[in-house]
């Protein structure tokens, strides 16, 4: 389906179509609406789980808000940086699905809006739109997510992160945190109060640094300043929500390693933090391996009333990144046209030669047998630029009918990215990796534009104890690319979806216990990604994933019960092959440095169980459980011949082998004590042994591991005389035994956890 329309078209035509009982998409999980059921999730026909207020006073305010997640059924968090302050070694995995540099099979969400997708080039996941002292909480629907969810990447489910609601007192807060690895950061909010008597809002403002906690001087570090601002206005019977947020941020990243690099030594990426003047030691420099990101993202929500049961949600977002990501190759790089004449953009014929020296003229040396001994050693600073624009709109019409619950909704975004990698020279090799602004050769130059339509519908019906749920949804995804060096080379794909459905039925058995089961179909798109490389990407299948779930909520007064089973047959699946620097220095002429392929698909059963339990005024204790079984359910090339005989494949997948990078066992047990000052928790997490690879068959079993984590906390109210409204301070402890252990990656290549790491902030309000 070839479409593209005006968002002001849209919104008009949304509007018309809602106010005839049709509509579009909506925010699926408003803060508002949500049950204080926290951990044990909302009652509703699928497994979720809400972060609680201990589980976000676990990260430090200068971490990453992904790690409120961390301690949630099915839910495996891995941060290669100990404050997470690097895109590029952040991986989450759930229920066999993952999100790494290979793989985006989660949908993340911001207040119900997409985030414009995961990857590394060109993503942002919720980091980039969130601070940790903004954050009310984070919904997580594993397996499926609401049928309004915005996302292109939700097989396995979907994060939102709700941001918080402005407070109805004006007051100011500001915070101060230090920690190891010269990690600090400064916070300031700013809350209105009542304006207008309809309105408040809040705006806030936050700078932080920290070194990378591998190495000691030029490690590398991780700065970023935040800005957020929100306001909610209350009307009559309408309700308008404005939110910006705008995050600019330079990371130094982290090297992966192989398991055997992990076991000679568990506390070094093999990344060097001393400049020698030598490009092919210094290509492992950690300065050079970063990664620089400036996002800004609006929404305005507009929530009317209608009529009488009747409400209409209209959410027009924008999106504007742009950013950068650098490696240092030992070389320059001389491309020459057919004629043989040096070309400074694109790849010419195809004539490649790269070369380490240059004259007294600075002339390239290009025969390998040259006299080198009066030459002078140079390289490359390689840039890829990431910019991306996104404008989309989201509305949905409810309408309450008898015992029907209605819903219906759209959800379009148009998207247009532009990726360009450029070559730059070393100024001086033996100085630094100063470069030269201007480019010496620009790689490629690429423009891709992103169509998505997606259309829903659903109908909840209550019966008494009984609540029945059938709904349909379908994706119409065009995506285009054209080549500004090369301007015949176009490329454009449709990933449309069949229509895909969902049932679901909840039912009430005591005020205490409900039981649930769920079925849908899940879709994720062929990304503009895959048009990158050179590969016949036509023989590509879009990925789909059917989800079972069955459950028991037990929630009373002081205890709360969750148990899910769930079964995930997850098909065509589509990964990365990307070359990890573990396995020598990484390819820097390869344009996407690796290629896409189908590998079969998956099946996934497993149980997901948590517990809340408060055992007095003051202590509580939480625990989860997650057993995942995901296998690949078939062979995908599974031999090769080699001379006259037939082998098996090394880089086969074969059926009943693990899914790699998908723990199997998960247990998380925290002890928590709360009293009008003092607030603490210890809690650990258990991950049992699972294979980091499945190329040629299961391989390099990845160690056990048990990180402890502490939280102590300290808040005093002071009275209205006082220079302060209150004061709080906050202590924490990660990896408390200094655990060493691996935290993620990808096949066969792994990120190092982060050691032990503390970190203390002072907050004061006025």
């Amino acid at each position: 389906m070839q479409f593209r329309k005006s968002l002001i078209s849209l919104a008009l035509a949304s509007t018309f179509v809602a106010s005839n009982g049709l509509s579009a998409a909506v925010e699926p999980n408003a803060e508002a609406s949500i049950e204080k059921i926290a951990v044990t999730g909302q009652r509703i026909a699928y497994a979720n789980n809400t972060t609680d207020e201990a589980m976000l006073d676990t990260v430090s305010p200068a971490g990453n808000v992904l790690d409120a997640i961390k301690y949630l059924p099915g839910v495996s968090v891995g941060q290669g940086d100990a404050f997470g302050a690097d895109d590029w070694s952040t991986t989450i995995s759930m229920r066999g699905f993952n999100v790494n540099l290979n793989e985006q099979q989660l949908g993340i969400t911001i207040d119900g809006l997409p985030n414009g997708g995961s990857a590394y080039g060109g993503g942002s996941k919720a980091n980039r739109y969130m601070d940790t002292e903004n954050t009310a909480m984070v919904e997580v629907a594993q397996g499926t997510a609401d049928i309004a969810s915005a996302s292109l990447d939700a097989l396995g489910g979907t994060l939102n992160f709700v941001s918080a609601t402005p407070e109805a007192e004006a007051g100011v807060r500001a915070g101060i945190t230090g920690g190891d690895h010269n990690a600090r950061k400064y916070f300031t909010r700013y809350d209105s109060g009542q304006l207008f008597g309809n309105t408040t809002a809040y705006i806030s403002l936050s700078d932080s640094f920290n070194n990378r906690w591998i190495g000691s001087g030029s490690n590398g570090f991780a700065e970023r300043t935040h800005f957020e601002a929100k306001s909610v206005t209350e009307l009559e019977h309408s309700k308008i929500t404005a939110r910006f947020s705008y995050d600019d941020t330079a990371e130094d990243n982290y090297n992966t390693v192989s398991l055997a690099e992990f076991e000679q030594n568990p506390t070094w990426d093999r990344l060097t933090s001393q400049w020698t003047g030598d490009p092919e030691i210094d290509q492992n420099f950690a300065e050079t391996w970063s990664t620089l990101r400036k996002n800004s993202f609006t929404y305005v929500k507009w929530e009317q009333e209608l009529a009488d049961e009747t409400d209409l949600t209209v959410t027009p977002y924008l999106h504007l990144q742009s950013g950068r990501g650098d490696w240092l190759p030992p070389y320059q790089v001389y491309v020459t046209d057919k004629d043989g004449k040096r070309v400074n953009k694109g790849t010419g014929n195809g004539q490649l030669q790269r070369y380490t020296h240059v004259d007294a003229q600075g002339r390239p040396i290009l025969d390998p047998k040259a006299d080198l001994s009066k030459a002078t050693r140079v390289a490359s600073y390689r840039h890829t630029h990431y910019e991306k624009d996104r404008a989309g709109l989201t509305s949905e019409l409810k309408m309450q009918l008898d015992n029907h619950q209605l819903r219906a909704g759209i959800w379009y975004e148009q998207q247009d990215r532009n990726e360009t990698r450029d070559w730059h020279q070393v100024l001086n090799t033996k100085i630094y990796h100063y470069f030269n602004e201007t480019p010496y050769w620009v790689h490629y130059d690429r423009d891709y534009s992103t169509d998505t339509l997606k259309l829903f519908a659903q109908d909840t019906i209550e019966l008494g104890d009984l609540t029945l749920t059938a709904g349909v949804k379908q994706f119409y995804v065009d995506v285009e690319r054209q080549d500004n060096i090369n301007t015949n080379n176009a490329g454009d794909l449709s990933s449309d979806s069949d229509p895909l459905f969902s049932v679901g039925a909840v039912y009430r058995m005591t005020d205490s216990v409900e039981a649930f089961a769920g079925f849908s179909q899940n879709f994720k798109a062929i990304g503009d990604a895959i048009l990158e490389t050179s590969q016949d990407f036509s023989k590509l299948e879009a990925e789909t994933a059917d989800n079972i779930d069955f459950g028991l909520r037990y929630n009373a007064d002081n205890l709360s019960l969750n148990l899910t089973l769930y079964s995930t047959t997850f098909d065509n699946r589509i990964t990365f092959l990307q070359p990890g620097a573990n396995q020598g220095a990484p390819d820097y002429l390869n344009e996407l440095d690796g290629t896409y392929i189908n590998v079969g698909g998956i099946d996934a059963k497993g149980v997901e169980t948590s517990l809340n339990w408060q055992l007095n005024e003051i202590w509580s204790v939480y625990g989860a459980l997650t057993l995942n079984d995901a296998v690949y359910n078939q062979t995908i090339n599974g031999t090769i011949k080699e001379g006259n005989q037939i082998v098996k494949n090394p880089r086969g997948i074969f059926e009943d082998d693990q899914v790699a990078g998908s723990p199997e066992t998960i247990v998380t047990l925290s002890a928590r004590f709360t009293t009008d000052k003092y607030n603490g928790a210890l809690t650990a997490r258990h991950t049992a042994e699972y294979y980091g690879a499945a190329l040629g068959g299961n391989k390099d079993e990845l160690p056990a591991s048990t990180v402890l984590d502490l939280s102590l906390g300290y808040q005093k109210t002071l009275s209205q005389d006082a220079m302060f409204q209150y004061v709080d301070l906050s202590f924490l402890v990660n990896n408390l035994t200094d655990e060493e252990y691996l935290s993620g990656g990808q096949e066969g290549a792994y990120y190092i956890g982060a050691g032990r790491t503390a970190s203390f902030t002072v907050s004061l309000g006025f």
